[in-house]
């Protein structure tokens, strides 16, 4: 996870009826060390992309920037096939605000 964006590691093949769920926690403070439960959905299901997908505008406008006293967001998204409902498994990232 960069400071504004997040970039899969392991985009599927075939991204067919597949949409990708973000969740994220609200800005957590530093001696929070697993806040994914606190994780919501902020943006719409997309299609899967091997790009950066910019996160932080719709991220903000949900939560409130982070700060340096709540400087943590933690992260987990999964994929939906949209034809079957099937889930796959959860991946799990957290980021951490940067001066610079």
């Amino acid at each position: 996870m960069h400071s504004q964006s997040l970039q899969l590691a392991d985009v599927p093949s075939d991204v067919t009826n597949l949409k990708l769920v973000i969740l994220a926690s609200e800005p957590q403070g530093n001696g929070i060390t697993r806040a994914y439960s606190k994780a919501a959905a902020f943006d719409d299901p997309m299609t899967p992309v091997d790009t950066a997908i910019a996160l932080k505008a719709k991220y903000d406008a949900k939560y409130g920037a982070p700060s340096a006293g709540a400087p943590k967001v933690f992260i987990k998204y999964f994929y939906v096939n949209s034809a079957t409902g099937e889930k796959s498994g959860e991946k799990m990232v957290s980021a951490v605000l940067s001066n610079g």
